[in-house]
């Protein structure tokens, strides 16, 4: 009865919560956190409750020097993978060691390349292995091997033109995440992460990404050139898709200049919105306004497909990851098979960019991976290094 008191009693405070995000943007009563039974602390690990291990363990960081330098984040990814495998693999004293200083590395390598006080020869191992890029099709671009998306970067989800929803946005630019975003972005240009992808429905992401690359390159930490910004508007009728471009131009243009990767967003469909879109995309590439037109998709393959080869595109946003193709996974791909790897085969075919989508999270959650992805993988390599 506690448990279900205490969730009842939980819940008017997490409906202001969401509420409270939702309409006036990000504060300290949005984030109470997701679990009802506050003050109860999570289990301990059983690697932990290990006396001989948690103190080798330890003594291990202390001689790594990274008890005051591991990210949180990094400590929790760290940790599942230990409980895993001394759980599961029953690994002794010896492997753990060994494979928590694996892991270790793994996650502070990239140390020198963030930290400003440090100078990083690029003829070095750490700078050499920043994040290599490749030819994104006919775009030209060299595209990052992972890169910075930003469906979960933004105070708000609420739209960010409309009357009454829309939180003030002089208190988001000069909020805590803002500081953050502009944190994270100088932290992924360092790492060789530099195509940062937004969407006008992803609340105030949009003008909140391109302002701090604006700030950035005010500052002259980065050139205009030194990164690929891309944002995604839904296709629409004519009148209805350019209220809304208006309101990303007004968000991006005059301090971005252009946009280098432009998406339909979320298409699947062959019809009258297509069309008429894609007439104004293409006046929008004459003006210098938009440089390369692509489109995102969470649709059918053979819907996929259809559109692929309309040959309208540049490049296509779609999901194809070693665990599955998301939405595609199952459909018919119109050339005997199911899924959307022949919808890859065929947009290189054309020579179209081809980016897949959320390759950690909806390519099999690797950031939280399940025991039999941990175990697939093995020791190694991490899941998400495995994705890559």
């Amino acid at each position: 009865m506690g448990s279900i008191a205490s969730k009842i009693a939980f819940a008017p405070k997490l409906l202001y919560a969401m509420g409270s995000y939702m309409l006036t943007g990000w504060n300290k009563q949005a984030y109470l956190g997701d679990s009802p039974e506050t003050g109860k602390p999570a289990p301990m690990p059983k690697f932990l409750c290990n006396q001989t291990i948690l103190d080798a363990l330890t003594k291990l960081m202390k001689e790594m020097k990274c008890l005051e330098t591991i990210s949180d984040d990094a400590l929790v990814k760290v940790s599942r993978q230990l409980e895993y495998f001394y759980t599961e693999e029953k690994f002794n004293e010896k492997e753990m060691l060994a494979l928590a200083k694996f892991l270790i590395d793994q996650s502070m390598w990239y140390h020198p390349l963030v930290d400003p006080s440090v100078t990083v020869d690029p003829k070095s191992e750490v700078y050499q292995s920043r994040v290599p890029k490749v030819r994104f099709g006919k775009t030209e671009l060299q595209m990052p091997l992972i890169t910075c998306g930003g469906m979960r970067i933004q105070n708000s989800w609420a739209p960010d033109n409309m009357p009454l929803l829309a939180p003030n946005r002089d208190f988001v630019l000069k909020s805590a995440p803002q500081q953050n975003i502009k944190n994270c972005i100088k932290h992924c240009i360092a790492l060789g992460i530099n195509h940062f992808e937004t969407a006008r429905l992803y609340g105030t992401s949009e003008y909140q990404m391109t302002e701090a690359l604006y700030e950035l390159m005010q500052e002259g930490a980065i050139k205009r050139e030194d990164f690929i910004f891309q944002t995604k508007i839904y296709a629409n009728k004519k009148d209805t898709f350019m209220k809304s471009w208006n309101a990303t131009w007004s968000n991006v243009g005059e301090k971005l200049g252009y946009i280098d990767l432009f998406a339909l967003h979320g298409h699947a469909d062959m019809n009258e919105k297509l069309e008429e879109t894609i007439e104004v995309c293409r006046e929008l590439k004459k003006e210098g306004k938009i440089r390369n037109i692509g489109f995102s998709t969470h649709g059918t393959s053979e819907q996929i497909m259809a559109l692929i080869n309309t040959e309208y595109f540049d490049y296509i946003n779609i999901h194809e990851h070693y665990f599955g193709s998301y939405h595609g996974s199952g459909t018919p791909n119109t050339v005997g098979g199911q899924g959307n790897l022949a919808c890859v085969k065929r947009a290189q075919e054309l020579d179209m960019g081809v980016f897949l989508i959320s390759p950690v999270d909806k390519g099999g959650k690797l950031y939280r991976p399940s025991k039999d992805v941990v175990s697939l993988v093995g020791r190694e390599l991490t899941p998400i290094a495995f994705a890559l």
